[in-house]
């Protein structure tokens, strides 16, 4: 299932719905997808920028994901789907993850992609390590999901405020929503979740809590 697939079955969930896209690179998904306001985030957009603004529901942001929040602190404005998709480390969508639930509406949801990595390789946190990976084994794949996987168990373990399951018709997307759950062990440290590996996502699958997108979209969308 693609991830515009995903996204558009959420957003279609909300009569007029905001949407915020953080990691845009050639707005592949961002410009198939339809809502009332469109917000792109990325540090460098791969197209015109200038040619896509002419499109009025959309509005689009060069700048780091951090300047990005950093100066929406007093914004009004709220989102009713937040898709992250940036720089694929756990540190960074953390970051991301954390600011995007300041500006998320009541309702809202919120979307992490490529939370499990399809290989070894694609798990490292240093693109150009998995590049050079790739080419040591003369393996053309070059799929990068980064470490965002430990992400997961960051949220299972501390973001009690949210639930949450991962859709396991794709590559691997984690969607939020704002519900209280109970975190019934004790949480391991932040320290000890930064040091996980990719054998610990593939033995922790249970964590991901995946299931189908037909079964995760009655939790979401305005009650």
């Amino acid at each position: 299932m693609e991830r515009a697939t995903v996204i558009q079955s959420i957003l279609d969930l909300y009569q007029s719905p905001n949407y915020l896209e953080i990691g845009v690179d050639q707005g592949v998904t961002f410009r198939v997808l339809r809502a009332s306001r469109k917000v792109a985030v990325d540090v460098k957009f791969a197209f015109d920028v200038a040619e896509a603004r002419t499109a009025p529901e959309c509005d689009y942001h060069e700048v780091t994901s951090d300047a990005f929040f950093a100066g929406r602190a007093a914004s009004e404005t709220k989102f009713d789907v937040v898709f992250i998709d940036g720089l694929h480390t756990f540190d960074q969508t953390l970051r991301d993850m954390l600011n995007a639930s300041y500006v998320l509406a009541d309702g809202g949801t919120i979307i992490i992609d490529d939370v499990m990595p399809s290989s070894y390789a694609a798990s490292l946190p240093d693109l150009d390590y998995t590049r050079q990976f790739w080419a040591a084994t003369n393996n053309p794949d070059g799929s990068w999901m980064g470490d965002v996987y430990k992400l997961v168990f960051f949220i299972q373990d501390y973001l009690g405020s949210f639930s949450y399951a991962t859709v396991e018709e794709n590559h691997g997307q984690t969607v939020l929503w704002r519900k209280s759950r109970d975190i019934r062990t004790a949480p391991a440290q932040v320290e000890a979740i930064s040091r996980l590996q990719y054998v610990d996502a593939v033995m922790g699958k249970s964590a991901f809590q995946f299931s189908p997108l037909a079964n995760i979209l009655p939790h979401l969308g305005k009650r």
